[in-house]
């Protein structure tokens, strides 16, 4: 499965049912397997199960046959065995003993019945493509009370909700009273665990799986592995150091502003849970706790690609000195335009291939720029020189792969090339770097194209020593428009980036923001269920800049000013959205409307 954060925002349905917890929540599970679960925007049945329930072993088939009734790229059940005195070994047990064909995730430190508060087993959760908590109580009405089974059943609650929120409308039931057995695994469920201490086997082990071996594996980005319990026990103190105070793992955007794919944001609760862990003496606890080491696709993970674009050449990445920033060039071989489905980007030297940005060019402009530069590829810090005619997208140490949906695709003409705007750290020894790219190409027919806004302003002249320089723009929607991601982009001055956008009627959709702009950890972040914003939308971007003496990333000595360009020292402030339409018009309405605000925007400035 792929690796994503399980990250759903579940909110009550207002006005319907006024459950205690109205915030959104976060979190992430592994399943029994070890694999990371997580929504993927499908409508997802959450139910806990306990080992030794009568009513959870029943509860078995009849999940079963809704696992198979349902369609599962739209729907998916999951089990959850929350309890601290059942070790996952047990719990793989007991779902190889009443044959459970759905995925049972395993909470091992109580944070998914935390957060949901689970009164009964069996209990059902079932949360709607948006985030939002539509249904909570029975399966069915198999049973009056405990030890009282009705011989015939006749509402089926869990699966009546799922067949609402599959077709559009409203649950007609968003609340019932579960039969069972009292859940109790957790002390009055919210409180802390009955075990005298957090073990790396049962909780620590199950959140470097999900958020750290990706990178921190052998081979890999990361400096040291932590794959097993000496790995990460001699690093213990470091581990709680860094995630106390989130510089790892790396993941810039603010928790509920906009809800992206493949969050890496450690949840407050694992963050207390490593502290705890690190403060306990790191202690290894019992192996039948411990999750199946993760397994990494040693093919392409999206199976076999219609082609793979590599570098033309290797490049030797130095031993030490600073990071480099350089884009290599080439062609891609196709007999007719087409369109992108999905990609996924393989860095030759893991190690040090910090990201990879891969935009596409139909001018030869990028050709030329190659020409030019002696070595292999040409020096590319900020844009890629020149004005791409698209884009594949952006790869990250941790980032997944990802199909589009069918029917939307990325334009790719006949005749582009790739162009892999590569960002290298050296790491103590030398290396050549060759990365390559699959490319999967649309099979069906493209009615919605994949497109990008370029929001953002020329107009930079930050004074040296100026600590708070701010830089604003904006544009209105000339049509509705299918958000489906988002990419901001400032150099090594930017300190902050926010961006709104506000509807018709004044409600206001936040898109991102990130408090401490990083050049080194700029991503590409996809939205984890497209934003919907109708004509008439206004978008907002406010950027803050930091040319003083106190940012540590100032690239000057002493501080100097620093306009807009593409080299390190200089500055750009840029946003780019994307979003897909079924109407290529409206691809050339907002285009219009994108130049016309910065045109708009300049004449407003100049005196």
């Amino acid at each position: 499965m792929h690796r994503r954060r399980f990250a759903l925002a579940l909110v009550c349905l207002l006005c319907s049912v006024n459950w205690a917890q109205a915030d959104p929540v976060s979190f992430r599970a592994t399943d029994l397997d070890g694999s990371i679960f997580t929504s993927d925007g499908r409508v997802t049945a959450v139910v806990f199960l306990g080992t030794e329930c009568p009513i959870s072993r029943r509860a078995v088939p009849t999940l079963n046959e809704q696992r198979a009734k349902f369609d599962p790229n739209l729907v998916q059940i999951v089990g959850v065995i929350s309890d601290p005195t059942v070790t996952r070994k047990a719990a793989v047990q007991f779902r190889d003993e009443y044959k459970a064909t759905f995925t049972i995730l395993f909470d091992a430190s109580g944070t998914l019945a935390r957060q949901l508060k689970p009164k009964t087993l069996p209990e059902a959760f079932v949360i709607a493509r948006t985030g939002q908590i539509a249904y909570r109580g029975r399966i069915d009405d198999g049973f009056v009370a405990p030890a009282s089974p009705r011989t015939v059943v006749s509402h089926h609650e869990l699966a009546d909700a799922i067949d609402d929120l599959v077709a559009g409308r409203a649950v007609r039931a968003p609340e019932t009273k579960a039969v069972g057995c009292i859940f109790e695994a957790w002390d009055k469920h919210v409180g802390a665990t009955t075990r005298q201490s957090v073990t790396y086997s049962r909780d620590i082990a199950p959140i470097l799986n999900a958020s750290c071996v990706q990178c921190h594996r052998e081979g890999d980005v990361a400096p040291f592995p932590l794959a097993s319990y000496e790995d990460a026990a001699k690093r213990a103190k470091f581990i709680a150091s860094v995630t106390a105070d989130r510089s790892m793992p790396p993941w810039k955007a603010e928790p509920n502003f906009g809800h992206f794919q493949d969050e890496r944001r450690l949840s407050d609760d694992e963050i207390r849970l490593i502290g705890e862990w690190t403060a306990a003496g790191a202690p290894e606890g019992n192996r039948d706790d411990l999750p199946p080491p993760r397994k990494f696709a040693s093919g392409w993970a999206l199976g076999e690609p219609d082609l793979v674009v590599r570098m033309p050449e290797p490049f030797t990445v130095p031993a030490d000195g600073r990071d480099v920033y350089r884009a290599f060039v080439a062609p891609v071989d196709i007999p007719a335009d087409s369109y992108v489905a999905g990609f996924e980007f393989r860095p030759d030297a893991a190690s040090v291939v910090h990201h990879c940005i891969m935009y596409l060019d139909t001018t030869g402009r990028a050709r030329q720029l190659d020409a030019d530069d002696p070595k292999p590829g040409y020096v590319s810090f900020g844009g890629p020189g020149f004005l791409p005619s698209g884009a594949l997208g952006g790869w990250a140490p941790g980032a997944a792969p990802h199909r589009l949906p069918d029917g939307v695709g990325k334009p790719l003409e006949k005749g582009s090339d790739l162009v892999f705007q590569m960002h290298y750290h050296p790491d103590g020894r030398e290396h050549a770097d060759r990365s390559s790219v699959a490319i999967y190409l649309a099979k069906k027919p493209v009615t919605q194209v994949v497109a990008m806004i370029p929001l953002g302003t020329r107009d930079i002249d930050i004074p040296a020593g100026e600590s708070n320089y701010v830089r604003e723009a904006s544009m209105t929607l000339p049509c509705d428009a299918t958000i489906t991601g988002i990419t901001p982009h400032m150099h090594l001055l930017g300190r902050e980036m926010k961006v709104t956008a506000t509807k018709t009627d004044g409600a206001i959709v936040p898109m991102i923001w990130i408090k401490d702009w990083d050049f080194r950890w700029q991503d590409q972040y996809a939205y984890a269920e497209p934003i919907m914003l109708p004509k008439g939308t206004r978008i907002d971007l406010r950027a803050v800049y930091d040319n003083s003496v106190d940012n540590p990333r100032q690239p000057n000595d002493p501080p100097k000013r620093v306009r807009r360009g593409e080299q390190t020292t200089d500055e750009m402030c840029l946003c780019f959205i994307q979003y897909q339409t079924g109407d290529r018009n409206d691809i050339r309405l907002i285009r219009r409307a994108a130049v016309g605000a910065r045109i708009q925007q300049a004449l407003e400035r100049t005196p």
